[in-house]
């Protein structure tokens, strides 16, 4: 093998495997387990399912591809990643801090085999992608924030324009009525 992205495809799998369990315990135990346990069924286990298809999907993207439709592809998959990590209150670094578990685990795997390789401008250019990936995701993180906020703000003053229609109510009610 003569590139890093030879050795992420021929330990592809192990990488995806490693990654995925270091995602899943950035969760609370109990959650982890769960998951973890569950297996791959969508219905049952839905967040965990697609954070292995995103986890699938940018390791593959690093190890084959460069172009730009390839990359809106693995965005979307990070999207969905983020936007569960956004909801669950999630910091803004440990909602995109998933992609440098990643870093974690190909050093893992193939530090053996990159120091016999010394490949080590590759391998910074690697990492470097993935540096670029974790900042497109905090971009992802920022706008689910401001979109939640928005929503939330758009159900109080629906909850407060309710509360000024029965505040009326009540007070258009006693109006009518003969003083004593």
């Amino acid at each position: 093998m003569n590139t890093v992205e030879e050795l992420l495809a021929a330990n592809r799998e192990a990488i995806v495997q490693d990654w995925y369990h270091h995602i899943l315990d950035t969760y609370p135990p109990e959650t982890a387990k769960l998951w973890k346990n569950k297996g791959r069924d969508p219905f049952h286990n839905p967040v965990a399912v697609r954070t292995l298809e995103a986890v699938e999907s940018v390791v593959d993207y690093l190890v084959k591809s460069k172009d730009d439709a390839a990359l809106e592809a693995v965005l979307d998959y990070l999207d969905e990643i983020v936007r569960v990590r956004a909801v669950q209150n999630f910091a803004p670094s440990q909602a995109a801090g998933f992609l440098f578990l990643l870093k974690k685990a190909v050093r893992e795997r193939l530090w053996n085999d990159l120091k016999k390789l010394g490949a080590w401008e590759q391998f910074v250019a690697l990492e470097s992608r993935i540096d670029g990936l974790a900042l497109a995701s905090l971009d992802l993180y920022a706008k689910c924030r401001e979109k939640l906020f928005e929503i939330k703000l758009q159900e109080l003053k629906r909850e407060h324009m309710q509360l000024l229609k029965r505040a009326q109510l009540i007070v258009g009610i006693g109006e009518g009525e003969p003083a004593d």
